[in-house]
């Protein structure tokens, strides 16, 4: 069974993974020369330090990547925490941090939100209490934002800026008053509120394209290809079956199935080239990501990451395992600085960092890297999620879709593509299979 992938980041090579370890010949193209899509690293040539083009948060309920990086060998390169440790840190300099390493499992998790000294007793009482309804299934966030949820469960100020918050803005990249409640609620109960191992924070000791280093190879080996700087054309559909499809470099492709891991535009267009466009997906806003890299003189961090409050600056990630001073920023949602200019933008950053963090006093920054990802992630609101679609399509019963914006009930996240990518495998095989047994 020969299964075309189109498109190389983390969603098409679980795909392929998923059925090249099902028997399957896998052809995957990417028309970029990388694979990794929007999740990769590349070499800063100043520094000669590999960096990634923005830092995503990788925990231990992130079983389908684990499942990825296990086969390619290269689990070794995520660090493990030994329970989950968070610090939220303000302007006043004022450092707080949630320790789950106390107890096992959601009880650390519990008695680490109980310790947070920067939030009123009642509040955390207040916080403790939303979770256990999560934790138990009694709260549903059904067509509410996270603000809204937030506002039905009591929560106060202090709690929602100085806990729900951060975690929205980098679990789900966007605004409380936008952001899916249901998200939430599935972001809480997979990795805080599961095992110790689920909300175990994963510290990648490389670039994010080191964990996909080997793939070339391992689907090599499978009796697959990989065809960079290469995309798609258009599809011939004949009789609700995609027979074949036309490379950009004008070779034909004859497939049993195919599975478009691309984005939505993307997507869009190549229907339309193939006469299907109005039966593409509905599109979705995007949400921006600005991610800042600083490099220091000198080691100084005294967490491996930290959520800033009250800054512009929402999430701090030591980077020292790639170089001693080195520290990558986030900003997620940030269409309040994508359009600045990039020395502004790291001036701002150094100002917000040496409110915070006292540790940073004469030292000097020798240098700054602004990445800009106007389109991030899809802007999932409670109604965008509602309209996402899942793999199967009525354009072909061969053709399949993935992608972080399919519905896989989770936020756009690395998770979020690679349970999409599995999904998309599973149901190939299973046409696969059905084929076989009609046939018989």
């Amino acid at each position: 069974m020969i299964v075309l992938v189109i498109g190389g980041g983390w969603s098409g090579i679980a795909a392929a993974m998923g059925l090249a370890a099902g028997g399957c010949e896998v052809v995957v193209v990417e028309e970029r020369p990388y694979l990794g899509g929007r999740a990769r690293s590349f070499i800063d040539r100043e520094s000669g330090d590999e960096i990634d083009n923005g830092q995503h948060v990788m925990m231990g309920c992130y079983h389908d990547v684990l499942r990825m990086v296990r086969e390619l060998g290269t689990e070794h390169l995520l660090e493990r925490q030994r329970a989950l440790r968070v610090a939220f840190v303000d302007t006043a300099g004022r450092h707080d941090v949630l320790d789950a390493s106390r107890l096992p499992g959601r009880a650390g998790v519990a008695a680490g939100l109980l310790g947070l000294r920067g939030i009123g007793f009642r509040s955390r009482l207040a916080g403790l209490r939303l979770a256990l309804r999560i934790s138990r299934g009694t709260a549903t966030g059904k067509g509410l934002t996270c603000a809204d949820f937030l506002r039905h469960h009591d929560q106060p100020h202090d709690i929602v800026t100085r806990f729900w918050e951060p975690i929205v803005l980098a679990t789900l990249n966007a605004p409380l008053e936008q952001a899916s409640a249901d998200l939430l609620i599935e972001v809480m109960r997979l990795a805080f509120l599961g095992t110790t191992e689920d909300s175990q924070l994963l510290i990648p000791t490389a670039g994010l394209s080191a964990l996909l280093a080997p793939f070339n190879e391992w689907i090599g080996g499978k009796g697959g290809s990989v065809q960079i700087s290469t995309s798609i054309d258009n599809l011939l559909i004949r009789n609700g079956v995609v027979e074949s499809a036309l490379l950009s470099n004008g070779t034909e492709l004859p497939v049993d199935a195919v599975v478009s891991t691309i984005p939505l535009r993307a997507l869009e267009r190549l229907l339309r080239a193939s006469g299907y466009g109005e039966s593409a997906p509905p599109p979705s806003d995007m949400s921006p990501i600005v991610s800042v890299y600083l490099w220091y003189k000198r080691q100084w961090m005294p967490y491996d990451f930290a959520a800033a409050l009250g800054t512009t600056v929402q999430w701090v990630f030591d980077k020292r395992r790639i170089r001693p001073g080195l520290v990558a920023l986030t900003v997620s949602a940030g269409y309040g600085i994508v359009t600045e200019r990039s020395d502004d933008i790291i001036s701002m950053c150094d100002r917000d960092l040496r409110a915070m963090f006292p540790e940073l006093s004469g030292i000097e920054l020798h240098r700054g890297v602004v990445i800009k990802e106007k389109m991030a992630t899809p802007l999932l609101s409670p109604q965008a999620d509602a309209l996402r679609v899942g793999c199967k399509t009525t354009i072909a019963r061969n053709l399949f879709f993935a992608g972080d914006w399919t519905q896989t009930r989770l936020p756009a996240t690395l998770e979020g593509a690679a349970r999409s990518g599995f999904n998309a495998a599973d149901a190939v095989l299973r046409l696969g299979r059905g084929s076989r047994h009609t046939h018989q």
